[in-house]
């Protein structure tokens, strides 16, 4: 009989030469993760992802975008799976939600964590070991969350206006359950296994709620996910009351070893226009005298913040005053109001991507959307989508 020692040394060998033969194949990996996080609701984090997920999507036909939507309320599903015209999104969420949802895909998470853990006989009497049955995990089973297609839904069975590519597991499936600490850190390797262990290439968004303190949906995104996107806007007290205790927050989770994120972009949003060329805080607006002075001083504001929690941030932080601004050059972009070409996006859940000129009848009103509007929504919102992708400023 082989000794335990020995099948250890067994089970490691074939590991290896499944990793060998995945990587041979040319097996995929998750390319990144973004959580859209703040503390402060009504700044235009769902908006934004909106837009962003389809325009990444659109420029990026060879991957795969995931949407997880960890919101109570699930605005953001709603948008990709219709819009509010007729209600058309929520009837989309309310028809889904009871087979596919973030709660669901968490607690499939747990149970495969548990499973897992049970297989090789660690941990078999703590909580998570307690999910795994309670959800039907059994030894040798391959756990559900590993199959994807099961857990998600494509939005464009739903919504015709979204890339093919785009994918979406649904908020606003009701109460959202409780993980103690340890379970959240579980769920999220679990998922992250999962999306590694894809033939595919997934690149995830994560949309959480805005509340003044993250809920353990959205601690879970931060375990999950890389890198934070900020949306906020250009109102210093908001900058002061809630940004920074969000990311006092993150930093505590981070030092505890609980979330894996890093801030990437602040984006200012709903910014003041003046003209459509390059300025001191924006490569592609300008705006307006007012608007830019503020801008300035939230991103020194930021970059101080960055010396003080260096290993927050996705970028290095300034060493020197000169640096300043290639910092927050790297750090902040300015997103401007998108006005009624934002409405008549949001009612028909159109991103702007796929939106086209003219009319467009409205549940109440007629839109004319104008071409030129559109266009500079349509370029801002690839100016995120772009910088995603950036590699890190100042780090070798």
């Amino acid at each position: 009989m082989i000794g335990r020692s020995e099948r250890e040394i067994c089970a490691t060998f074939l590991l290896g030469l499944t990793l060998a033969s995945l990587v041979w194949s040319g097996a995929a990996v998750l390319s990144s993760a973004h959580i859209f996080s703040n503390h402060k609701g009504g700044c235009g984090k769902t908006t934004i992802l909106f837009h962003c997920a389809g325009e990444y999507a659109a420029r990026h036909s060879d991957e795969k975008v995931l949407v997880i939507d960890s919101t109570l309320r699930g605005d953001l599903s709603e948008l990709l799976l219709g819009g509010d015209k007729q209600a058309s999104g929520k009837q989309a969420v309310q028809a889904v939600t009871p087979f596919v949802s973030t709660s669901r895909l968490f607690m499939l998470a747990a149970s495969a964590s548990a499973a897992h853990q049970e297989h090789g006989g660690a941990r078999r009497n703590t909580i998570s070991a307690k999910v795994g049955k309670l959800f039907g995990a059994k030894d040798g089973a391959t756990p559900e969350v590993m199959d994807l297609a099961k857990n998600v839904v494509r939005c464009s069975e739903f919504n015709s206006k979204m890339p093919d590519n785009v994918y979406l597991c649904p908020g606003g499936s009701g109460p959202q359950t409780v993980y103690p600490r340890q379970q959240r850190i579980e769920v999220a390797d679990a998922l992250r296994k999962a999306l590694e262990s894809s033939t595919e290439t997934w690149k995830v968004f994560v949309d959480s709620d805005g509340d003044q303190g993250f809920s353990d949906y959205t601690k879970i995104g931060h375990a999950l996910c890389d890198r934070v996107v900020i949306p906020l806007k250009t109102n210093v007290n908001d900058f002061s009351n809630r940004c920074v205790p969000m990311l006092e927050e993150l930093y505590n989770l981070r030092v505890e070893g609980e979330a894996n994120s890093r801030v990437q972009l602040i984006v200012w949003n709903e910014v003041d226009v003046q003209k459509n060329a390059a300025s001191a805080v924006s490569g592609l607006i300008t705006p307006s005298k007012a608007a830019q002075g503020v801008i300035e001083m939230l991103n020194s504001l930021v970059a101080e913040v960055a010396s003080t929690y260096p290993d927050l941030f996705y970028n290095a932080p300034p060493e020197e005053r000169a640096q300043v601004s290639e910092f927050c050059g790297a750090s902040t972009m300015c997103m401007r109001d998108f006005g009624v070409t934002g409405m008549a996006a949001s009612e028909h859940g159109i991103c702007f991507c796929r939106l086209k000129g003219g009319k467009l009848e409205g549940g109440r009103l007629t839109y004319d959307i104008s071409s030129e509007s559109l266009g500079s929504a349509s370029t801002n919102i690839a100016e995120l989508a772009d910088r995603l992708n950036d590699a890190p400023w100042g780090k070798n």
